[in-house]
């Protein structure tokens, strides 16, 4: 498997109780709360709750902590989709595309998906202008591709970044 897919996989090898998903549910919500602060609003003191944050750290369910930037504040105006379609299904050709794909700082996502097209892009750039740049001497230039297809993006009513952390009682387990 691709080293660049390899990383984002997380084997669960025990399941979360009612502690470690309220953990999550609040670190979504403020990634900046302080160890005290989790520890209070989970019931925990500040050791058992830093070695659930390293525990789930570790096993790759927090796979880090970053800030939520606004692009428009930073002139990133421009969202759009990109659908790409490969000329060939050789395996190296995909590790291929998605190697170079990730050094493309205007694509932040990549999805291998299935149905007609091969992989989905989400790329943020400035306007029109840098779009046909990124298009025709980035994405044009990659061998292999036989089409690419951009949808852009008016206006977009719901982002989260949220992972729903539900509970395990309501979905039929023990939930402790």
């Amino acid at each position: 498997m691709n080293e660049v897919l390899k990383k984002n996989v997380v084997a669960p090898s025990e399941e979360l109780d009612a502690i470690d998903r309220r953990i999550l549910d609040l670190l979504q919500q403020d990634g900046r709360m302080t160890n005290a602060a989790l520890a209070e609003a989970v019931g925990l003191t500040a050791t058992p709750m830093l070695l659930r944050m390293r525990k789930l750290e570790q096993r790759g369910i927090i796979r880090g902590y970053t800030a939520i930037v606004d692009p428009m504040a930073l002139g990133r105006t421009l969202l759009a989709f990109v659908w790409v379609r490969m000329a060939n299904h050789n395996p190296g050709i995909h590790e291929r595309f998605v190697g170079m794909i990730s050094d493309f700082e205007e694509v932040l996502e990549c999805h291998h998906i299935s149905g007609e097209e091969d992989y989905l892009l989400k790329v943020l750039v400035r306007d029109m202008r840098e779009y046909e740049n990124f298009l025709l001497h980035r994405i044009n230039q990659i061998s292999d591709i036989a089409r690419v297809k951009t949808t852009f993006v008016l206006s977009s009513p719901k982002m989260a970044t949220a992972i729903p952390v539900e509970d395990i009682v309501s979905q039929g387990g023990t939930g402790q």
